[in-house]
């Protein structure tokens, strides 16, 4: 689920794709990095990598979702050659199995996991908003609305040390896990995610979010992306893009 918000381009992507055999989704979100040339290339060439690898060998574990990390990096660095070596891009993505997930990123584009609509797992961004957050600078709010919340000391892209954690978690039946940048959850609420998780029609749900981030926005929207799944019956089901 996309929009464009008050940018004159869109610099996010989102894709998914669902496997048979190993019952298995993967999801991924990137937003590329403004202020540098090549952004959107950047996170098209990240999300492009991350799925081409797991087309050719799509499996539900940890080795896995590094091998496709590692793939978008490298991928990444070559497109930014033609950038002047500037073109970046944060990353999250996440395999979800039958009873096990799995899931990294770079940057600030965030994974929200929710069980029974209450938030069991969010990522940590890789932000000087953060940093100062944790060491009581800054409050949640002042994070959000502050100029610190768009530096970032971690992403995809050339002359970085790719550092990364994959965090393995256990499954249950109805869990459901949403992927989103930056412009979508500075302004929807975690209750406001937990709610669209649980809609009966959920791309629907998604898309009254994005537009709902936009509006927030008054006027100065930055470019709105989210995807999200819900697993059920054993197998991961409702992952929507567009």
């Amino acid at each position: 689920m996309q929009r464009l918000g008050d940018r004159s381009a869109q610099e996010d992507l989102a894709d998914f794709r669902v496997a048979v055999n190993p019952p298995g989704c993967l999801l991924v979100v990137a937003d590329g990095l403004g202020g540098h040339h090549g952004g959107a290339e950047a996170s098209s060439a990240a999300v492009a990598a991350i799925c081409s690898t797991w087309d050719q060998r799509p499996a539900v574990d940890k080795a896995t979702l590094r091998h496709c990390i590692e793939q978008a990096q490298e991928t990444v660095a070559e497109v930014s050659k033609r950038y002047r070596n500037e073109a970046r891009t944060t990353c999250v993505a996440a395999i979800l199995g039958e009873g096990t997930s799995y899931w990294a990123h770079v940057g600030d584009s965030r994974l929200y996991g929710f069980r029974h609509g209450d938030t069991i797992h969010r990522t940590k961004d890789h932000s000087v908003a953060r940093l100062m957050v944790e060491m009581g600078e800054l409050s949640e709010e002042q994070a959000i609305n502050g100029p610190e919340q768009g530096r970032l000391y971690k992403a995809l892209g050339p002359d970085t040390e790719l550092e990364f954690k994959v965090v393995e978690a256990s499954l249950a039946p109805d869990d459901a896990f949403l992927l989103c940048t930056d412009g979508f959850w500075t302004r929807i609420t975690e209750v406001e995610m937990a709610e669209a998780l649980l809609a009966a029609d959920l791309e629907s749900a998604l898309s009254d979010l994005a537009e709902l981030a936009v509006y927030r926005s008054n006027g100065n929207s930055d470019n709105v992306t989210v995807c999200a799944a819900r697993r059920k019956s054993g197998i991961a089901l409702g992952a929507n893009n567009n």
